[in-house]
């Protein structure tokens, strides 16, 4: 008698970051049980996948469900874009607890994420917040955010602190994440821009320039070196960038590197007219820039790709300056990248899946649970479509947010089926996840 799986996802491409399949992939509990030949296990229930690509849920090693969207709607717009783990910083502000953020965090999400979650710790009072990161380690979170930006809004972490951060992190075995750009530079600039009454949409990419985002990353790698800290570096979004990841890991630099969709699909001078909506930071630079992260991703530059979701309630017509820097980013990442990247070109579908699942679970620690469709694994799996060509509209986005920045932006290839855990999320247009599905995943973050 043939073998009887809970789920059957048949005749698909299955695809690993080496190899590309046709086949038939049996879930059991929760979990792939067995990979076969095309059309020949059977199951309980099952789905034709009718030759579309059958991809590992994408993880998202970058979200903030602080803004428009909390922890329980970010899952969701996470889900309809194929993300079937996110990775959210956990933000303690000034005079607030590292550790009680992340247990209040962790209790909200097992409470009302859809999908699995894990957590940075976010420290905007390092000096002090740090004391608390060993206490995080035994919480499951074993990366940590600091930013070297952000002075005037009392966000940035001095090189002391930074320092003292990474000594711990480092002897505790975890990740320090930073936000590498010179933030007293940047200070000093926009002063300077102030004071001359500038137009700062005009002249946005003044406040965020590739030489302070190149000097930040080298600086916080090398002090990471220091204290024996493996580095994460979010958002890199610059050419000049670029040139010192290339210089640090040819020297054998333990530092990951991340970039995200905005910086790779859209310009500066594509977003102006958008005003504030398209403010994020560090800031989305140039053509030249672009293509720079493009050839990083092709010579593997990259680690990871993360959405940087921060929905953040602006609109048009607001000043420019004092506007916060964010965007909604998770549910358009999978398919813009496919769009950009793969249907021009510039990367395989397997390079993709190496991006967007297998490597990121490895950066985070979390391979071989998340990341690569194998027997034993979780069976996260998205059903994407190649070949349906759709609009991309803030009306068919599921953020809570009022705007999107790829508005009217055609592409070809659509998320299809979510599946998470053996379990369908997204199916047939249909959203059909289940608030108390998702589970906290501890981390061992920066061990490969």
């Amino acid at each position: 008698m043939a073998e009887q799986f809970d789920l059957v996802v048949a005749n698909g491409l299955v695809t690993y970051p080496e190899k590309t399949i046709l086949g038939d992939i049996g879930i059991r509990d929760g979990r792939i049980a067995k990979i076969g030949k095309a059309g020949k296990l059977k199951g309980k229930e099952r789905i034709d996948a009718n030759g579309n690509y059958v991809l590992p849920g994408v993880i998202d090693p970058h979200t903030h469900p602080v803004y428009m969207d909390s922890i329980e709607d970010l899952a969701i717009t996470a889900a309809w874009g194929g993300v079937t783990t996110v990775c959210h910083y956990a933000y303690a502000k000034p005079g607030q607890s590292l550790l009680k953020i992340v247990q209040d965090w962790k209790r909200e999400g097992n409470e009302t994420s859809c999908i699995d979650f894990a957590l940075h710790g976010g420290l905007f009072e390092t000096r002090k917040q740090a004391e608390e990161i060993p206490a995080c380690f035994k919480e499951g979170v074993t990366s940590f955010k600091m930013f070297m930006a952000y002075a005037k809004l009392g966000w940035m972490t001095d090189d002391y602190a930074l320092t003292k951060a990474m000594d711990i992190i480092g002897r505790e075995g975890g990740m320090a994440c930073v936000h590498a750009e010179n933030g007293l530079a940047i200070d000093y600039i926009q002063d300077k821009l102030l004071a001359e009454h500038a137009d700062f949409a005009e002249r946005f990419l003044e406040t965020s320039p590739d030489l302070a985002e190149a000097e930040g990353v080298f600086r916080a790698a090398y002090l990471g070196a220091l204290m024996g800290c493996p580095v994460y570096i979010p958002h890199v979004s610059s050419r000049e960038t670029i040139d010192v990841l290339i210089f640090l890991k040819e020297r054998g630099m333990h530092v990951y590197a991340e970039t995200c969709p905005q910086y790779l699909a859209l310009t500066w001078k594509e977003l102006k007219h958008l005003g504030p909506l398209g403010k994020v930071g560090p800031a989305i630079k140039t053509k030249e820039d672009q293509d720079a992260l493009w050839e990083g991703i092709q010579i593997g530059l990259f680690d990871t790709l993360g959405s940087d979701h921060a929905p953040k309630d602006k609109k048009v017509e607001d000043d420019f300056f004092k506007a916060p820097y964010g965007s909604p980013q998770v549910e358009t990442m999978l398919p813009v990248i496919w769009h950009e990247g793969v249907n021009k070109g510039r990367i395989t579908p397997n390079q993709l899946v190496q991006l967007f699942s297998e490597r990121t679970a490895e950066v985070l620690g979390l391979y071989p649970q998340k990341g690569r469709l194998e027997v034993g694994s979780d069976a996260d799996i998205v059903v994407f479509d190649p070949k349906e060509e759709w609009t991309i509209a803030h009306a068919n986005q599921h953020s809570k947010v009022n705007y999107c920045l790829y508005e009217g932006k055609t592409v070809l290839g659509r998320v299809k089926t979510v599946i998470s855990r053996g379990t369908f999320v997204v199916h047939e247009g249909e959203f059909r996840g289940n608030r108390k599905h998702g589970t906290f995943l501890p981390t061992k973050a920066g061990k490969v």
